[in-house]
Parts: C-alpha cells; structure tokens; sequence
C-alpha cells in the first residue's frame, strides 16, 4: 500500500487485511478493509469510485491448505466452485491446493467482468497451475509473464518464486501462453514462452513448435522402479558379494538379489558399474512372503532379523498386504535390458542398461525405464530417444524447476515414430551401443523398428 501511494499518489488504494495491526498500519496510504478474502464476494464487497484502470496486486500466503491445518490455522478457504467455472473444482474441491492459487483464481473468476492487471508475488508453479486452470475454465486472460526473483535473497525462502502478472480482459482474445524474464529489470524483446498449446501445457512454446508432432503417444509403456522404504535392509553394499552397510557379508538365496541402480548412476552414466545390490522378497507382486520359510530360508531369516524396521515402514501402500512386501515391480523388471532415465536430474540422459554378472538390473523409483528382451530393439529405442529432436521435445516440455521434472506422464507423451530424425545415424548409434555391450546389431531387427518407428512385439 505504502509503495503504491508513492508510486501512484493520484490512484485510489483499496485494501484488504485480515490482521488489525496491518490494516492500522496500511491505512495511512488508503481505504483498508478488516476482512476475510476467502468469505467475500470480491465483485460485490469491495467498492471503488474513480474510473482509472484496475491494478490488483498482492502477496498471498505460499502454503497450502494442509499446511495451514497442520498450523491449526482457523483461516481456511471454503471449498467451492466459483460461478459455475470449469476446472476449477479439481483445486478448490481437493484435499490440499495452494492457498496463493486459490485466491488468484478467486480474483480472475469474481473480478473477471472488470478489465484489471493483476500483479502476484508467487511460486512459479503456482503461475503455472493457474494458467493451466484459467485454459480448462477459459477464464479472460488476455496476456501474462512471470519475472523471476530470488526467494532466497528476499524472503529467506528456498523455492522457485517469481512476479507474476496478467491481463484479464473480456474484451481481449484469451491467451493462455506467459512470457518469462530472468529478473524485475528484464526487458528482452523476445522472451521464451510457457502455457497451453493445442491444450497441453509445455515449457518452452517456441522450442515446442519444431518438434510438437512428436507429442502424441509412447507406443511403450514407460515404468517406475522399485519402491521399498527401507534401504538399510532392502539395499546391500556390493563387495563384490552382497553385504550389509557395516561391510558384513550375508549368505542369502541369490534368485531374490539383483544388481541395483539409483537415479544418480543412471544420470552419472555408472549404468555398468556393480555397487550396489537389492533384495526383491516378492518376484511378482503381491507374492505371499510367508512361503519365503521354504522357498528362502537364509532370506527369511535375514528378513525377520530387520522387521522391527519393515514392520515400522509408514506408507499406506504396505497396509493390508503380504509382510515384508515391495512395490513397482513386475515381469517388467526383470528384462534384461532397459532404457532408463533418472526422474530427479534436470537434464534429459538416457542410458541403455544390460545385466550386470548375468544379472538383470533393477531400477530405483527414482527412474523411468523401457523395458526390453531384445537387445537391438532396445538399442534402437535408446538411440531415438537421446536424439536432438527427442531432446528438444523433453526440455520444451519439462519444468526444471519441478522437484521430479522428468515423470511418467511427460514420457508417455513422446511418439518416437513422430520424431524428425535421421534414420542412418540413429542405427549407427545403436549399433555403437549394442558393440559397447559385446553383441551384434540384428540388421533385419533394427530395419523393422526403423521402418515402423517402434517395433510392434512389446513384450512387457
């Protein structure tokens, strides 16, 4: 309010505040309110008399819903839709969403019959799900950009934060793509570009436009690795032989131990290297560990030696199911070759992994991967997806900033048999791959998968 009264001194200053301290403060710079956003009607409860242009801009709270239940705040929004808008139910009629989110959408659906700017500090994927959100609702926004900041600096915050503002106008052809700037005093002419193309969300609209008819359907189905939450037990040190993290050699059935790779060896490019192994107490999911008596006994020993710490595992996902259960697992993985990728780095690398001592290599799930019995055909694959249009299509769609910006759903959305790519120097790439590994391209094979794009016998 203060800022404003010197920036514009002729501007009629209209506020709401729910602490009394602020509102006495603030009211020496304009009309202050005592009120709670989240039970007003903004187009009727708030009432301005001058006719210059509408400039709304705020700070709201960067906590969600649940974390302000778990503060045993009583300032929670009411969840409802907003005048019949669509898409926004799956924010306000959530179990948690971001209160920031919830009151710029309030602002845009209530206000939205009055032409206005709006001026938010917020995270970035706050800006995000709000563009996201104003295209499925198709509320009037006409123009938008985000101006990055530095959280840290200014509100000792580690998250990705940023000036986000928008036009919102009826008048206007909506637009549902934000301009970015690196900071406040970025004033390049041509800015990149987030937002909604052909109704998907993407990061990097012009980047998108060369490759976007290769956004369309994986032919594969992309898997996640393991999921244990117990890696003291579950995870064994290779030396070469399994052994426990106190370097204690263990004597266990090997057809439940497999080599074991995390996102950061995937990344790393140490695919080849044995330094970790993982038990696998279930070989298909859901198994009835009990026959492990039997089947494993030196297993099942070692298994209730550490139960104190599997019994204690926190996740729902354990409940109601066979002790000393894992999960993100099936016959997928044990394939014995992968194209895996990690999901945590923030830059698209693909590695063609193959057993490790005769050994199938299971993933973490922290990792994407295809899986695959046939050598060249996964080399072929691993080829086309680290090709530059493949690439260019991963980073004009992925948000770095995101705490997984490589998922499931962004992979599934690449169409190999769409990529403009050169046929020749993919089958040389896989070629060199499939050397690395000590066997021998099928030519027939590779000029299949070539030929169709993606071979049709997905085994898994």
């Amino acid at each position: 309010m203060q800022a404003s009264a010197e920036l514009a001194p002729g501007s009629e200053r209209v506020g709401i505040e729910l602490q009394s301290e602020h509102v006495a403060a603030a009211a020496a710079f304009g009309k202050v309110s005592r009120a709670d956003i989240f039970r007003m009607n903004l187009a009727l409860d708030i009432d301005w008399t001058s006719e210059y242009p509408l400039f709304v801009i705020g700070n709201p709270p960067w906590v969600t819903s649940a974390g302000l239940n778990r503060m045993e705040s009583k300032n929670l929004p009411v969840k409802e839709n907003f005048k019949g808008a669509r898409g926004l139910e799956a924010v306000l009629g959530s179990s948690n969403f971001d209160v920031c989110e919830y009151i710029i959408l309030k602002l845009i659906s209530e206000l939205g019959r009055t032409p206005f700017t709006l001026g938010m500090l917020c995270k970035t994927q706050v800006a995000r799900n709000v563009i996201a959100y104003a295209h499925n609702a198709e509320l009037p926004i006409a123009e938008s950009a985000i101006y990055r900041i530095d959280a840290m600096k200014w509100f000792s915050a580690s998250v990705d934060a940023c000036w986000f503002t928008a036009a919102v106008d009826t008048t206007r052809k909506r637009n549902f793509t934000t301009a970015v700037f690196d900071c406040l005093d970025d004033e390049k002419p041509n800015p990149p570009r987030f937002g909604v193309v052909d109704g998907r969300m993407v990061a990097d609209v012009e980047r998108y436009e060369a490759v976007r008819s290769a956004d369309s359907k994986c032919a594969y189905e992309w898997r996640s690795g393991l999921k244990h939450d117990a890696s003291a037990v579950f995870e064994l040190v290779a030396t070469p032989a399994p052994a426990t993290r106190a370097a204690e050699p263990l004597d266990l059935e090997m057809q439940y131990v497999f080599p074991f790779l995390k996102s950061t060896d995937v990344f790393r490019g140490r695919e080849s290297v044995l330094s970790r192994w993982v038990i696998v107490p279930q070989l298909t999911f859901g198994a009835d560990t009990a026959l492990l008596e039997h089947s494993a006994p030196k297993l099942w020993k070692y298994l209730n030696l550490n139960s104190a710490v599997l019994d204690d595992r926190k996740s729902s996902i354990y409940r109601n199911r066979p002790r000393f259960s894992v999960f993100g697992h099936g016959s997928y993985t044990y394939a014995p070759y992968k194209v895996a990728i990690s999901g945590l780095h923030k830059k698209p690398v693909f590695r063609l992994v193959a057993p490790i001592n005769d050994r199938p290599v299971v993933l973490d799930d922290t990792c994407y991967f295809l899986p695959f019995d046939d050598v060249t055909e996964a080399a072929l694959v691993w080829a086309l997806l680290s090709s530059q249009p493949c690439i260019d299509l991963i980073e004009s769609l992925a948000f770095w900033d995101a705490k997984r910006p490589i998922t499931k759903k962004l992979l599934a959305r690449i169409d190999l048999t769409r990529l403009p790519v050169d046929a020749p120097a993919i089958y040389s790439a896989a070629a060199r791959q499939v050397e690395r590994l000590g066997c021998v391209l099928d030519a027939d094979k590779a000029d299949a998968v070539l030929n169709s794009g993606a071979a049709e016998s997905v085994l898994f």
